[in-house]
């Protein structure tokens, strides 16, 4: 009898579980109250990764909106007051005194101050590409011009004086020149540990393994509460898995220079549920070249010869597809105030006679050295094999070597190379952001990428336009930079960037600026 009550009480409660089973099982499935918030999150996809880390300046890229400056670069490519309410310059031209914004917080709750921006221009100021690290002995000098001092002057009002005028000191000081961050995100040698930025998204963490940099929006925002709760990046190098992901909705857009290639737009234009845009950005591809003594290009005439044999106009045509322009000068088309039209064109016949009174008639050798890290993004490989073609009409036996991003940097700075495709973007400052770096003798890239440029007459030019109080005669000085670097074909310039990136249909006011850099803080989800 006892057996037949457990028994029965036994089944009685597994019908009770079962009962509980069939009651509770709609729960799980039940939809989201119309009432309840659903998260607003978008990733965006790049050729590239945004995260930099603790040995950079700046700890991640700008597009991620973590950190803002002082001063950006307007339409024009002018200075546009960001952080910085004003930046005046004094009478005698030697004291710029700029003005803070009030009420700006970083991502740490503390608030931006006069002490804290000095802080902030100091450390960049000192701040040592090469080792990596803040040192007190360096100056970027030829980038903010020689500071003797930087002194706070309220709360809200610092100034900086230099050893001579700086007249486009605003301008210098855009984009990551004047990147801020909370003093809390430094470490005792004066390194990024945790970006605590002002931006409308807050740095959250990185993946190394998936490459994905997550953000999240910052409620405490100077300009207002952000309009998405998350941002993610992620890096996808390839550029077919990159359009392949925002079209199966993996990500929600395409974004950077170099995004999407020109061979996949007619895919993007012709999916309704995307949305393609384009824009010229500040960003010029360049043939650069080893001219040291005892290499192929050391010689003008075979420089002019390489010159001579680029169809620049083919190659936007063509390659491109239309999405580009063809260079005209080593400065960008976007700086409309100072781009001059240099006469860059396409003469095979006087190349190879130029080639010839270099170095003969007999076949001469030469590499064109590529990045695979930019192949995703630009047709640097087709343009290596059109450029090849028509070097060996002339004489010239080019061998086109591809190899990872570390071995190209590497190669360059031993100088075991001729030719280095690369592009470049002037992202602050006239156009002596550019020169002072590839162009002059001590330049950054000239020496760190073994360019060989040592000239005197454009040395003792970019060091006079640099202190040149007016504009007109500064920019007759740029036309006689950009015409002598012409002439020598230091440097040599193929297309002016036309940049494309799309969207899926539903985000909006996704727009780049001419340094290809979103405002986040506009973008919503329809």
């Amino acid at each position: 009898m006892r057996r037949k009550i457990s028994l029965i009480l036994v089944l009685l409660m597994l019908f009770a579980l079962a009962a509980c089973a069939k009651t509770e099982a709609p729960q799980q499935s039940a939809q989201p109250s119309p009432t309840e918030r659903v998260e607003k999150e978008i990733t965006i996809a790049a050729g590239r990764s945004f995260y930099q880390g603790p040995t950079t300046n700046i700890f991640v890229h700008g597009s991620t909106n973590v950190w803002q400056a002082l001063v950006m670069l307007d339409e024009n490519m002018g200075p546009e007051m960001k952080l910085a309410e004003s930046a005046t310059q004094s009478e005698d031209g030697l004291t710029w005194t700029i003005r803070l914004r009030p009420g700006i917080t970083f991502h740490d709750g503390s608030r931006l101050t006069s002490e804290v921006a000095v802080f902030n221009l100091d450390r960049l100021y000192r701040w040592n590409s090469g080792s990596k690290s803040y040192d007190s002995e360096f100056e970027k000098d030829s980038e903010y011009g020689k500071i003797v001092d930087m002194s706070v002057v309220d709360e809200q009002t610092f100034t900086v004086t230099h050893e001579k005028p700086i007249p486009d000191f605003d301008l210098r000081l855009a984009y990551e020149n004047s990147a801020m961050f909370a003093l809390s995100s430094f470490d005792e040698n004066k390194a990024i540990t945790f970006p605590y930025g002002t931006g409308p998204y807050k740095y959250d963490s990185y993946d190394e393994v998936t490459q994905a940099l997550t953000l999240v929006k910052f409620d405490e925002y100077w300009e207002g509460e952000p309009k998405l709760d998350k941002v993610v990046f992620r890096n996808i190098a390839d550029a077919t898995a990159r359009l392949s992901a925002l079209r199966s909705g993996e990500v929600q857009v395409i974004s950077d220079v170099g995004g999407i290639m020109p061979q996949q737009a007619a895919t993007v234009l012709a999916d309704e549920g995307l949305i393609m845009k384009q824009r010229l950005v500040s960003t010029v591809h360049y043939y650069a070249l080893n001219t040291n003594e005892g290499r192929l290009f050391s010689d003008v005439n075979m420089r002019k010869a390489l010159s001579l044999s680029i169809d620049r106009k083919t190659i936007v045509d063509k390659l491109l597809l239309g999405y580009g322009e063809p260079a005209i000068s080593v400065l960008s088309s976007a700086g409309a105030d100072w781009v001059i039209d240099c006469g860059y064109s396409f003469d095979p016949v006087k190349a190879k006679a130029l080639k010839e009174e270099a170095v003969g008639e007999g076949e001469v050798s030469c590499t064109i050295l590529l990045n695979s890290a930019l192949l995703g993004r630009w047709p640097y490989q087709d343009t290596a094999s059109m450029i090849q073609a028509q070097l060996g009409e002339i004489g010239i036996n080019a061998k086109i070597e591809t190899v990872d991003g570390a071995t190209w940097n590497s190669r360059l700075k031993e100088g075991s190379y001729d030719i280095a495709p690369q592009p470049f973007t002037v992202s602050a400052g006239e156009p002596n952001y550019f020169f002072v770096r590839n162009i002059e003798s001590r330049g950054a890239n000239n020496v760190a990428r073994s360019y060989g440029i040592s000239d005197p007459v454009l040395d003792e030019l970019i060091e006079k336009v640099a202190v040149e109080p007016d504009k007109s005669e500064r920019q007759n000085l740029y036309k006689t930079i950009q015409g002598l670097v012409k002439e020598n074909e230091y440097i040599i310039p193929l297309w002016y960037d036309v940049t494309l990136y799309a969207m899926k249909k539903n985000v909006q006011n996704f727009n780049l600026d001419v340094i290809f850099c979103p405002n986040l803080f506009e973008v919503e989800l329809a």
